[in-house]
């Protein structure tokens, strides 16, 4: 093998180890998006669940300075990966009504999808 062969071989691995390598970036930081969503999810449900157990109100706040989503039950998210700008609070009643109480659950992400918490029914959609 020449050393022109040898170079145009090391040219061609190396460009298919960048291909590789972004679309990899591109899958991972997608794959967390997706994560952070069902990850938040499951946060919301439990406060729901831990009102109803409580039969008392249990209040989740997001603070966006912080990116955190704590409850009064001292639960706490930090997965926050969502940009808006704002912060928002969310009361879940004993029978596990939930009551937005400021803010906006519509929350957007990096790549253009969007989490939205329904009001009264707490539903969540992606």
């Amino acid at each position: 093998m020449s050393f022109t062969e040898l170079l145009c071989c090391l040219v061609v691995v190396s460009l298919c180890i960048s291909g590789v390598v972004l679309v990899s970036s591109d899958i991972i930081a997608s794959l967390k998006i997706v994560l952070s969503k069902t990850a938040l999810d499951s946060f919301i449900e439990s406060q729901r669940l831990e009102a109803v157990v409580r039969s008392r109100p249990v209040d989740v706040f997001y603070d966006f300075r912080s990116r955190r989503v704590s409850s009064t039950t001292g639960m706490v998210f930090e997965d926050c990966l969502w940009e808006n700008p704002e912060n928002f609070r969310i009361r879940f009643n004993g029978d596990g009504s939930i009551a937005i109480l400021s803010g906006s659950t519509t929350l957007n992400f990096a790549d253009g999808s969007v989490l939205t918490i329904q009001p009264v029914t707490g539903k969540v959609s992606y």
